[in-house]
């Protein structure tokens, strides 16, 4: 897939659609396990690790992202979330009920 800028024919990658598809996913893989989960908060904390693991690699596909010097907004942000919700899921598996 290509489009024309300043003249110029670049391949892009059609990231839409690859967001598009990983969050139908996500939507299946959540609705399975809807009725299995083991303590509260297991949907949204999957549903952050997911999200934010599919930003991150998508993002580095992308041509149009915000940087900041070398690194891409987007990429630390959603790396940070990555970070945050898997701790965040591992301490609250680990919690006694």
């Amino acid at each position: 897939m290509g489009i024309y800028e300043s003249g110029k024919y670049i391949e892009v990658h059609p990231t839409f659609l690859y967001e598009s598809l990983s969050t139908f996913i996500l939507f299946i893989v959540l609705m399975s396990i809807k009725e299995k989960r083991k303590f509260p908060g297991q949907l949204t904390y999957i549903y952050f690790i997911w999200y934010s693991l599919e930003r991150t690699l998508v993002e580095g596909l992308r041509t149009d992202s915000l940087m900041l010097g070398n690194i891409r907004i987007s990429q630390a942000l959603s790396l940070l979330i990555l970070i945050g919700a898997t701790t965040l899921y591992i301490k609250a598996q680990k919690k006694p009920k």
